[in-house]
């Protein structure tokens, strides 16, 4: 798996100790595209989704599965209200199969199935290489994503000059927390924006951060996860 939007560029991989860990969350990601596919087919119409067995076993099944992909998320890929929202989708589908009729439970269960799918895929939309240890790499990333933008422009969502991302560039330290929020953003936001719609996107005040922008707020842990809240409901505004 590629960390890089550019099919032609690939970040060397084991310099990044997370790697595998995302290989396995692409993995998932996968399957669960195909529970979800093999799920509907088996349910067929609704009588048949009411009564045919092979149904109703393979709702179980699906559930079993889920449970196990739960114990195998790693904490250090998500945030903690991710996990919440991720186990909240699996409680609920628990509960819709214990008490709901067939019919509905079966419904509930493909409808969490595919949130739950694009749950993992988001994890992986805002991931960045060599976040974790390697500034230089975070900003060549950056640059291979928004070839575009000026380095002043990615230097001031830094919250530094540009002769300090300059230095960057050739540094392998550990980034700051602001640069690795900046960075999981922008990995993000440049599944639907233009490289100036990325950088746009920082300055435009935000309902979700009390009408303030996104700019303003980036040193502020409080906003974190409202900034990525605010990043993906943008992004589904524009059917990405």
């Amino acid at each position: 798996m590629s960390l890089s939007h550019d099919p032609e560029v690939t970040l060397p991989t084991a310099t990044f100790p997370e790697h595998d860990r995302l290989a396995a969350i692409d993995d998932l990601t996968n399957e669960l595209q195909e529970w979800h596919e093999a799920l509907m087919e088996a349910l067929g119409d609704a009588s048949r989704g009411l009564t045919d067995e092979a149904s109703r076993q393979r709702a179980q099944d699906t559930i079993t599965r889920l449970v196990q992909i739960d114990g195998e998320l790693h904490k250090a890929d998500f945030d903690p209200e991710w996990v919440a929202e991720f186990r909240g989708l699996l409680l609920d589908s628990l509960r819709a199969m214990q008490q709901a009729q067939p019919l509905d439970a079966f419904d509930k269960l493909l409808l969490d199935v595919e949130a739950m799918r694009h749950l993992l895929r988001d994890a992986l939309d805002g991931h960045v290489g060599g976040s974790e240890d390697d500034i230089a790499a975070v900003v060549k990333q950056l640059q291979q994503w928004l070839p575009r933008a000026t380095q002043a422009e990615l230097a001031g969502l830094m919250g530094i000059s540009t002769r300090q991302y300059q230095r960057w560039s050739q540094t392998h330290a550990q980034p700051t927390r602001r640069a690795q929020v900046v960075a999981r953003l922008i990995a993000i936001l440049t599944r639907s924006w233009t490289d100036a719609g990325v950088v746009a996107w920082f300055h435009r005040p935000r309902p979700e951060l009390d009408g303030r922008p996104p700019l303003d707020v980036l040193d502020d842990p409080a906003y974190e996860q409202s900034l990525f809240r605010a990043v993906r409901q943008g992004r589904a505004q524009h059917g990405a």
